[in-house]
Order: structure tokens, then sequence, then C-alpha cells
């Protein structure tokens, strides 16, 4: 509970803080992006764009992650008559060195 507590405190405070946080920049962006021409905003786009992917990418990656193993999680919890059993699995090597073409 005290968790939950410390959580929310730090939380209300961000969301008291954000747009104080947020207005510090926005001025001067907006005006410095006003002040260019077509071709320098075509590239402060690319720029955006740039700085978006890595972090969009990185997001879905852990999202995945997350997925994934929430979903391994809950394939474990299946009783015992539910769950298929796994195949054992054989290491790559050991499947070249006992196949039938050598």
């Amino acid at each position: 509970m005290k968790r939950i507590r410390q959580f929310a405190a730090v939380a209300a405070a961000g969301l008291v803080a954000a747009p104080r946080l947020f207005a510090q920049g926005c001025a001067m962006c907006y005006a410095t992006a006003q002040a260019q021409d077509a071709r320098a905003a075509r590239h402060l786009d690319y720029a955006i764009l740039a700085l978006l992917i890595p972090s969009v990418s990185l997001f879905a990656g852990v999202f995945i992650a997350a997925l994934r193993r929430s979903m391994r999680d809950a394939e474990d919890e299946l009783p015992l008559e539910a769950a298929e059993p796994r195949p054992a699995r054989t290491p790559p090597a050991a499947r070249r060195a006992f196949s039938p073409e050598s």
C-alpha cells in the first residue's frame, strides 16, 4: 500500500509540474520553426522523425517482450491436463551431427 501511495504522489507531482515544464521551450521552438524557410522546415520534420523512430521501436520492443512473457506465464499456469507437452529442443549442432544425410 505504501508503494501505491508513493507512486500516486510522484504521478500527481509530475502532472502538476508538466505544464510548466512543457511551457519552457514551446515559444522558442515555435518561433524558430516559423522563422525557417520551407527547406529548413522539411529538415526539421525529418529530424523529428529520426528522433521518433528509435523511441517508438524501443517502446514496441519492450511491449512485445512483456506481452510474450505474460502469454508464456499464462500458458505455464494451465492445469496439467490442458497443457500440451512441449517437444524437447535439440541444439542445431546435434541435429547436423545426427542427421540421416551425413
